[in-house]
């Protein structure tokens, strides 16, 4: 059965509440065995890197739907910049138009005025009496004076012609612009609402898209925060996974220490071999002896026991440089010659000097001297 993403994340959510809900109920006086904070541990890391894995895909889908709406917004863009030319455009056509269909309304006024002249005229001629041949040469002065007179009559008539000519040929010219102009408005208006509707798909998908990305970002957020609290629960039962180790390290050394037993030497003699020297080992954490340095003598072993269990369980890398001294070395190094080493009771330890007195006391050690000289002189707490 396919699971949808819906389902799967609540599932997700039930098993983190199953893992946290065991620290809640708790009581605080019944805390959980060493072995079931390690199973809790394990399963918060498992859930964590879930978690992890989940919060990894939902940034690939988030920088993936980011290309498309950068994609989608330079498109837009571009629609935009098309749209406004094409606007622009059409405002001028718009203009150009308007001033051709004044103009063609001028024009016509103009030519029917002067049609209504020209008409005038006419009805004027024609209700004028006509004068005969001998008048018209009895009236006029000479006879270039008489040519004078018809040529004017011709000038006059021809005039009224071109005229009204002339106005009906721009009325008709005019009108071919205003049709014109009509289709090319028409046009582009088709053009620029095109373009608009083109616009505005694009923003509308745009806009989905980004619906899409802000409901996988919400998520993200949800996970992290889900990861957080993984993660804050996971480090608390770290936390109690090492007080419990530190617990049994401290007891462990204790039960070492009853163990050796060592009598004390007698007065002004060397303190005598333990029965079981601590033996070096490999890896990076614990105690490593130094070459030269002895540390069978007394109680040295035992320290050296309990210095290594305390670098285990705090991960650190402690080297010891001077157990046991003669008399004679301890003053040769600026010691005394009856002062701890003498007697196989200390151990110079570089490594050690963050660790606080209370985690000392835990593994049955102590930092019996002040000053940050002697922060790494370590011997047994009480004497061992």
């Amino acid at each position: 059965m396919q699971t949808t993403p819906v389902t799967f994340r609540w599932r997700r959510a039930g098993a983190l509440a199953l893992l946290l809900a065991p620290f809640a109920a708790a009581p605080a006086s019944a805390g959980p065995s060493k072995g079931e904070l390690q199973q809790q541990l394990g399963t918060a890391h498992q859930h964590e890197q879930t978690l992890q894995g989940t919060i990894d895909r939902e940034n690939a889908r988030i920088n993936g739907f980011q290309g498309t709406i950068d994609d989608l917004t330079t498109r837009e863009r571009a629609i935009q910049a098309t749209l406004d030319r094409e606007s622009e455009q059409l405002h001028e056509t718009q203009r150009d138009l308007r001033d051709a269909r004044a103009k063609l309304t001028r024009l016509r006024t103009q030519l029917t005025h002067d049609r209504k002249a020209l008409a005038e005229q006419l009805v004027a001629q024609y209700e004028l009496p006509q004068e005969d041949i001998v008048s018209v040469v009895v009236n006029s002065h000479g006879f270039s004076g008489l040519l004078e007179q018809i040529d004017d009559l011709d000038r006059v008539r021809e005039q009224n012609v071109r005229v009204t000519t002339r106005v009906g040929e721009a009325r008709l010219a005019v009108a071919e612009q205003t049709q014109r102009l009509s289709r090319i408005e028409a046009r582009r208006k088709l053009i620029a609402d095109a373009t608009l509707v083109q616009r505005d798909q694009v923003a509308r998908l745009r806009i989905a898209v980004v619906d899409r990305q802000m409901a996988i970002v919400r998520e993200r957020s949800r996970d992290r925060g889900q990861l957080g609290a993984l993660q804050d629960r996971a480090a608390a039962l770290q936390g109690s996974l090492k007080k419990i180790e530190r617990q049994e390290a401290a007891a462990a050394a204790r039960a070492a220490a009853a163990a050796a037993a060592p009598s004390a030497p007698a007065t002004g003699a060397a303190p005598a071999p333990a029965s079981a020297p601590f033996a070096s080992h490999g890896g990076s954490t614990g105690f490593f002896q130094a070459p030269g340095t002895n540390y069978s003598v007394g109680v040295e072993p035992t320290l050296a026991a309990r210095l290594d269990q305390l670098g285990k369980a705090l991960g650190l890398h402690l080297e010891g440089i001077s157990g046991y001294r003669t008399p004679q070395h301890s003053v040769e190094v600026g010691g005394f010659p009856n002062d701890p080493h003498t007697r196989g009771e200390a151990s110079d330890t570089p490594g050690v000097e963050g660790v606080p007195e209370a985690t000392l006391n835990e593994y049955g050690l102590t930092r019996p001297f002040g000053g940050a000289a002697e922060a790494d002189h370590i011997q047994l707490l009480g004497g061992g």
